[in-house]
């Protein structure tokens, strides 16, 4: 499994298809799962973009921190950003939820 670091904590990823990236970041207690449930991924999103799915840190495979300040919203942007860093991205579309 793909992981990207942020600050010592684990942020799981996929990448599926090619074309822009498109970062897809799931909803309140969802995981990336979620996405491939719904079908977005296979009948949507995949024919025309570089999706990359991400489990919020404390959701899916990623790690989950018990101090409650690990949750602050800049920490959480910084998973994502951690995330395109490590696939070497300047620069995607975001969608979530």
């Amino acid at each position: 499994m793909p992981y990207a670091i942020n600050q010592g904590v684990r942020v799981h990823f996929k990448v599926e298809g090619a074309g822009s990236p498109l970062v897809v970041h799931h909803g309140l207690n969802d995981s990336l799962e979620t996405i491939y449930d719904v079908g977005d991924v296979e009948q949507v999103l995949k024919g025309d973009y570089q999706i990359i799915l991400i489990d919020a840190r404390g959701h899916g495979a990623s790690d989950k921190p018990h101090d409650p300040e690990a949750y602050r919203m800049v920490l959480r942007v910084a998973d994502v950003i951690a995330v395109l860093d490590a696939l070497e991205i300047d620069k995607a579309h975001f969608l979530g939820y």
